[in-house]
C-alpha cells in the first residue's frame, strides 16, 4: 500500500513538472521571462524530470505515452524534457552574462583547449565529458555578436548526445573521434574568426 501511494505520488509529481515546463517554455517564447530565470528554473525542472524518469523507468518507460494517456497536451515541454534535454538558453545563447568580449572569449578557449586535451587523454565516460561540454557551451553562447561558424553548432548537439545518455556510458572510439574533430574544427572556426576581428 505504502509503495502504491509512493508510486502515485511519483506520477503526480511527472505530470506537474510536464505542466509547470510547458508553461515556462510557453512564458518564454512570449518574453515573459528573464533568460536567467528562465535558465534557472528550466534546469531545475529538467533535474527533477530526470531523477523521477530513473525512479520510474519500469512503471512508465514511454513518457509520451503517459502524457496522451493522461490527455496532456505538452508539446514544447516534450521536446525540452525528452528531446534536448537541456535549457534552450544553453543552446541558442541569450543568458543574462556580463563581462567583455575578451573574457567570453578567454573562456570559450580555455574550454576547447580542456575539452581537447580530455579527449586526447582518451577520457570518453560521459561523466566525464558532459560538465566540459557543458562549460564549453555556456562559454560559446556567452560570446556577444559570434555569427553562425562552421562546426559551432555541432557542440550544442554533443551537449545534447551526451545529455541524453547515462553517467556511466561511454562513447565509442568512432564518436570519440567525431568529438574531437567537431571541436578541433569549431575551435579552429572561432580562432578565424578572433583573427579577422583584430
Amino acid at each position: 500500500m505504502a509503495e502504491e501511494r509512493r508510486e502515485a505520488a511519483m506520477f503526480a509529481e511527472l505530470y506537474s513538472i510536464m505542466v509547470a515546463t510547458e508553461h515556462l517554455e510557453a512564458a518564454f517564447v512570449r518574453g515573459a521571462v528573464s533568460n536567467q530565470d528562465y535558465e534557472r528554473t528550466c534546469t531545475q525542472l529538467l533535474t527533477q524530470f530526470k531523477t523521477l524518469k530513473n525512479g520510474l523507468k519500469d512503471k512508465c518507460p514511454d513518457i509520451r505515452a503517459f502524457a496522451k494517456e493522461n490527455g496532456m497536451n505538452c508539446p514544447l515541454a516534450e521536446e525540452r524534457l525528452l528531446g534536448t534535454g537541456v535549457a534552450a538558453t544553453a543552446l541558442f545563447g541569450g543568458t543574462a552574462a556580463t563581462g567583455k568580449e575578451s573574457l567570453a572569449c578567454f573562456k570559450a578557449s580555455e574550454g576547447f583547449i580542456t575539452l581537447v586535451d580530455a579527449v586526447k587523454l582518451n577520457m570518453n565516460a560521459v561523466d566525464e565529458l558532459l560538465p566540459l561540454v557543458r562549460d564549453l557551451q555556456a562559454s560559446i553562447v556567452g560570446i556577444p555578436n559570434l555569427p553562425p561558424l562552421a562546426g559551432i553548432e555541432r557542440i550544442a548537439g554533443w551537449l545534447v548526445t551526451l545529455n541524453g545518455m547515462r553517467a556511466s556510458d561511454r562513447l565509442t572510439e568512432e564518436q570519440t573521434r567525431q568529438l574531437a574533430m567537431d571541436v578541433e574544427q569549431a575551435y579552429t572556426s572561432l580562432k578565424n574568426w578572433l583573427h579577422e576581428k583584430t
